[in-house]
């Protein structure tokens, strides 16, 4: 690349950089939602089984309660071992209704494994994914599963209202 070019690109690309954009100027406010979820998974084709693993598909049909009203659907993609306690799932899901009076959708993505039994997470909201009175929000989902029931603690952020 040319001096010149080379130039113009840095100096462009450190001016980007520089423009606070809306999301950095705006105040938000750290909120904390709970509640209860009833989740339907369905298999999306056959299992691909080979020696040490098992890989699948699934569909997701969620339905949150608590400070979080609303539906999602999503897919999930799981990789199971031949060691009891072991696998990996990823997922993504749109999140649609009303988030303690603030109604939109947001995406989740999920990563997740389970070493002998060890479980590890991480349910995020994708950024800039929020719609209607959402945008803007942003956090992280834990899933609870205690006795069969499901239940989430949702730690998040969102612009203050107006």
């Amino acid at each position: 690349m040319k001096t010149w070019a080379w130039g113009f690109a840095v100096a462009l690309l450190t001016g980007c950089l520089a423009i606070p954009s809306v999301a950095q100027k705006e105040k938000t406010v750290a909120e904390h939602a709970a509640g209860a979820f009833d989740v339907k998974v369905d298999a999306q084709g056959e299992a691909d089984k080979a020696e040490g693993s098992t890989l699948a598909r699934y569909s997701l049909d969620k339905q949150y309660h608590g400070d979080l009203e609303a539906a999602s659907k999503g897919t999930m993609l799981t990789a199971g071992t031949d060691v009891k306690g072991s696998a990996g799932y990823v997922a993504i899901e749109r999140v649609t209704g009303t988030l303690k009076g603030r109604s939109g959708s947001f995406v989740l993505q999920h990563s997740g494994t389970l070493t002998r039994g060890e479980p590890q997470q991480s349910i995020i909201v994708v950024p800039d994914s929020g719609t209607g009175q959402l945008v803007g929000i942003a956090g992280k989902l834990t899933v609870i599963i205690a006795a069969g029931k499901h239940s989430y603690e949702f730690e998040y952020t969102l612009p203050a209202a107006p």
